[in-house]
């Protein structure tokens, strides 16, 4: 028995524990004294995880082995060769269509295991109609496995390999993607993707049993919030490899399967803080049912992007029709049930979306449910509206606004400034306001020394704007003006001064009165307030966070600097860029041990005659594309707190001399900084609680 027939036996296997699954606790929920079926269940969603665990071994075995009987294997092997190689073979598991996919129902599959354990001694109806849902799921990404085009375990085509078993055909993995952000970032988002089903399970498990009460929430809430930190982590760590491995000069570009990860984070932020109004005063009932069913059909959406081949991206995968309507099914699908559920619940969720003042709370958070919402969807809808009159629907789509149109960066720039700052803004009153509101006196109170704090800090904000940003505005015909750049500039900075004022003066306030309270020393009772109250204080963590963020999105995507030039390659030869000089060094040309040509330009950084730094941009011929004459450029970046340096090599022009890109990115390093304060934050949210020891 080959490796192909295993691999499918496996998976068959699993599949076949999955429908059991299901179909033990459905018959076992409605059946009088099934506690025993519902168990068994409960058992069966150990052995999908058991043998998709033994399915994804032998996968990541054939790649370690470079066992290139299975087609997936051979065109996905990695060719860097040293100490680490094995880490870059072990990342091809993940690397393409059908090992992502095998990935990413394997991890959903310890999700579900983790569920039936925590549920398995348990009678509870809500948790075990939540389980069959995971495993419905599960057996949905099982059945789209075996399409040929998802299948990891196809066996290669003997005529392929040697009598030795090496390959007779150019393929490997793409050279892009053998990049050290890209062993964590695929895993990052998979693992976020596949915890978002957990909510969507258990507010469908909530309709279906009628327990419309905080039990499920209470249930789901720290899975949601891990899942969505992890779908953010990936979102950041691609971020950092489109920065230093595409060369394009940026980190973001709205391409459709960018988008594609960032819809549910935008949706699940809304669930995560419609969570908390469901769990501390049963409100927003409707609204986190709603939320947690959209942000799972949107995850769907952003593999059917990626795997239907339906929109054009150079991220994208190739056409496959039954992939298409297998995803277009289990979207409508999803969300009809969620949608036929709250209206037949509607007697029991009536009631719990109003509140008594919009200044309150509550009123925030239904402002941002509703800004991340419409984001989410108006992103979806000009993400896939070039489809719209070619695909198989477009009997239906071919008359809807902008049907068949692709959308540039500029316009999702147009619009995502203005709501990102509003957004932001909103986001950031919201831990000043009171549950139910209050008078506008005691809130100007509560925000009187934030406000102050906010002022000072704005007004730094705005000396950097003017000295280090402004200066490398660059206008271009597909950019807003510049007094229009200016004007949304300065409103986020000013935004962001409050965001980022707001949080410090909230832990610096509960370190005082505690220390005042209790006697202690002001930096024991801040460590207090940053570790113990966890929820609270990981919020604040990741208000600052996105206040950070947005001091740096306005600086590197607002006011950026191009230079297109040349240099000579004459030992001390310079150009003149933006108030640097740039001068040459060398360049030499090098053989990888994997075969990959390299060459190297050095450059030496000079600020008013002074060298500040040295940089080595690269040009690499990749050797699986050297038939082909193709080559990927690896930039050199010099960093610092309020400009990166951005250079990239593509070669010699016809004169001979170096063809250099160089781009002034100010703040960028505000952006990382936000990230990493996001993350830590969200990671306090969702550290979970020592549980008190029963008494003795």
């Amino acid at each position: 028995m080959g490796l192909s027939d295993l691999g499918n036996i496996l998976l068959a296997l699993a599949s076949i524990c999955a429908l059991a699954s299901i179909g033990l606790i459905a018959f076992g929920t409605w059946t009088k004294d099934g506690e025993g079926l519902i168990k068994a269940g409960h058992y069966m969603t150990y052995g999908v995880l058991a043998f998709t665990s033994m399915a994804i071994v032998l996968l990541a075995a054939a790649f370690l082995g470079e066992n290139f009987s299975l087609e997936y294997v051979a065109f996905n092997h990695p060719t860097i060769v040293g100490p680490w190689a094995w880490l870059y073979r072990l990342s091809g598991v993940w690397a393409g269509r059908e090992g992502s996919l095998l990935f990413w129902e394997w991890v959903l599959a310890i999700y579900a295991a983790f569920v039936a354990r925590k549920f398995i001694d348990k009678n509870d109806r809500l948790g075990s109609v939540a389980l069959a849902v995971i495993n419905f799921v599960q057996l949905f990404f099982l059945a789209a496995l075996f399409i040929k085009l998802n299948n990891p375990f196809q066996a290669l085509d003997p005529s392929y390999l040697d009598a030795s078993g090496r390959l007779l055909i150019d393929a490997a993995m793409n050279a892009l993607l053998q990049n050290p952000w890209m062993l964590t970032h695929p895993p990052a988002l998979f693992v976020g993707y596949a915890g978002l089903t957990v909510p969507f399970a258990f507010a469908l498990a909530a309709l279906i049993t009628g327990d419309t009460s905080s039990h499920w929430v209470k249930i789901s809430d720290r899975i949601t919030v891990f899942s969505w930190l992890l779908l953010g982590i990936g979102i950041g760590l691609g971020s950092i490899w489109a920065y230093v491995e595409l060369a394009f000069g940026g980190y973001w570009a709205w391409d459709p399967v960018e988008n594609a990860s960032l819809l549910p984070w935008l949706t699940g932020v809304a669930l995560i803080h419609s969570m908390t109004v469901y769990r501390r005063r049963e409100g927003f009932r409707t609204w986190t049912i709603f939320l947690a069913g959209l942000t799972f059909v949107l995850v769907l959406l952003g593999t059917f992007i990626t795997r239907s081949g339906v929109v054009a991206s150079v991220h994208a995968f190739q056409v496959d029709m039954r992939s298409f309507w297998l995803f277009i099914v289990m979207m409508a699908g999803s969300m009809a049930a969620i949608a036929a559920g709250i209206a037949y619940r509607r007697k029991e969720l009536g009631g719990s979306e109003t509140f008594d003042r919009l200044i309150s709370k509550e009123g925030s958070y239904y402002f941002n449910n509703l800004i991340m919402t419409i984001a989410a969807l108006l992103v979806a809808y000009l993400t896939i509206s070039s489809a719209f009159k070619d695909w198989p629907l477009a009997w239906l789509t071919s008359w809807w606004p902008a049907a068949g149109k692709s959308f540039g960066a500029a316009t999702y720039d147009t619009l995502a400034r203005p709501i990102g700052i509003f957004y932001i803004f909103v986001m950031s009153v919201c831990p000043i306001l009171a549950w139910g509101g209050g008078e506008p006196g005691s809130f100007l109170k509560r925000a009187k020394w934030p406000l102050a704090g906010a002022a000072v800090l704005g007004a730094g904000l705005l000396g950097l704007w003017w000295f280090d940003m402004v200066p490398y505005f660059q206008q271009t015909s597909d950019r807003m003006s510049a007094g229009a750049t200016n004007v949304i500039a300065i409103v986020g900075l000013l935004t962001a001064a409050f965001a980022i004022a707001l949080p410090l003066y909230l832990f610096i306030d509960g370190a005082r009165k505690r220390a005042a309270a209790k006697g202690e020393s002001f930096g024991s009772a801040l460590w207090w307030v940053l570790s113990k109250p966890r929820t609270q204080s990981g919020g604040y963590l990741t208000h600052l966070g996105l206040g950070v963020i947005l001091v740096g999105l306005i600086g590197s995507t607002m006011y950026v600097q191009t230079f297109n030039t040349s240099l000579a390659q004459t030992p001390g030869a310079q150009l003149q860029a933006g108030g640097y000089a740039f001068a040459y060094q060398s360049l030499e040309e090098t053989t990888e041990g994997n075969g990959d040509v390299v060459y190297t330009a050095t450059l030496d950084v000079l600020r008013d005659g002074t060298v500040i730094d040295s940089i080595t941009p690269r040009l690499v011929f990749p050797v699986q594309l050297q038939s082909q004459n193709q080559s990927t450029q690896k930039v050199d970046i010099t960093m610092s707190p309020v400009k990166d340096i951005f250079v990239s090599f593509a070669g010699l022009d016809q004169a001979g001399n170096l063809a250099l890109t160089v781009k002034y990115f100010p703040m960028q390093i505000w952006v990382w900084t936000g990230f990493m304060l996001t993350i830590i934050g969200t990671a306090l949210a969702s550290w979970p609680k020592r549980r008190a020891r029963a008494a003795a």
